[in-house]
């Protein structure tokens, strides 16, 4: 009797701690089912959304930037979104860019953008590039990638770009192409800038500095320099005057050359001004040139030297 009493107490027993240990892993799974219900929540629902729009103001209330795009995932350090559509604004006149891409960084509220990157001004000023970037703090826009500017019939490009929010001065890097559209020449031909940089534009002044190894070509001949300062004119849609320093070189389509320190080329009047040292190299015999001054009546050149000097005919070989 007494055995059997042992018996029945002992499985008693064990069912009771089976049964505790059951109701203790059935608790723990449905506390990590709802955790791990509640982590899915917080990582995807909450922290994407599929429209984004933010705008940013300085201390005195005015808009400095303004950006719209899609998937953006706005609970991190950096917002990520694409289709994007930013104004940055300076002067109360924004410069409106799109791209494929961007990060805003929520930290110093720069902005990088990527893939098909076009910046529009107010006045039709427009920047193309793969990358760039926005520092709406010190209202500019950098890129260090190649890029091209066209407003008007003047299109420029180069690696590695900055300007300011309405891109009226922008300066290149390197390896720098201007071509100038000549709508009135009868060629329809082009005058062609290149220098390897860096290259400094003033819309607003219609002036552009050029530096190191700047050559200028048109249907007429070309202009080597070390620097150049070119001025356009709004009006009539081309360049009115070059200034040139340094190492010039001026020749044109008959073979004719001229070397001095500088030249003032003057587009109306049709006429080149040398300064400092100048030579003067003529054309080959057969064409009847003899004289210096039948090589600078060709040109169509004034020169403010002393005298001009013929330089050996190896120098011929030149343009």
């Amino acid at each position: 009797m007494v055995k059997n009493i042992i018996r029945v107490s002992i499985v008693f027993i064990l069912a009771y701690i089976g049964l505790v240990q059951f109701q203790m892993w059935s608790t723990s799974k449905k506390r990590k089912a709802s955790e791990d219900s509640e982590n899915v929540s917080q990582n995807k629902p909450l922290q994407k959304v599929y429209s984004f729009s933010f705008s940013k103001y300085d201390t005195g209330g005015k808009k400095e930037l303004e950006i719209e795009g899609d998937s953006a995932n706005i609970l991190t350090k950096d917002i990520f979104f694409t289709n994007v559509l930013a104004k940055a604004f300076a002067e109360d006149s924004p410069i409106t860019i799109t791209a494929d891409s961007g990060v805003f960084d929520k930290s110093s509220s720069n902005v990088h953008l990527e893939k098909n990157v076009i910046a529009t001004t107010k006045t039709g000023t427009r920047l193309l590039t793969e990358e760039l970037n926005i520092y709406p703090n010190e209202k500019t826009v950098e890129t260090t990638v190649h890029a091209k500017v066209k407003r008007e019939n003047i299109h420029v490009e180069g690696i590695g770009a900055t300007g300011d929010s309405q891109l009226k001065k922008v300066n290149f890097k390197k390896n720098v192409t201007v071509v100038v559209q000549n709508i009135d020449s009868e060629t329809k031909a082009p005058t062609i800038i290149t220098c390897d940089g860096p290259l400094e534009i003033d819309y607003e002044r219609n002036i552009a500095h050029f530096s190191q190894n700047v050559v200028a070509k048109d249907e007429r001949g070309r202009l080597f320099a070390d620097f150049m300062d070119v001025f356009y004119s709004q009006q009539t849609k081309k360049i009115y005057k070059i200034i040139s320093t340094g190492n010039v070189i001026i020749t044109n389509k008959d073979g004719h050359t001229t070397y001095s320190d500088n030249a003032i080329y003057l587009a109306e009047e049709g006429k080149i001004i040398l300064g400092g040292d100048v030579e003067a190299v003529g054309a080959k015999k057969e064409s009847g040139i003899k004289s210096d001054a039948s090589v600078f009546n060709l040109l169509n050149l004034e020169s403010t030297s002393s005298k001009a000097k013929k330089k050996p005919d190896h120098s011929q070989e030149i343009g």
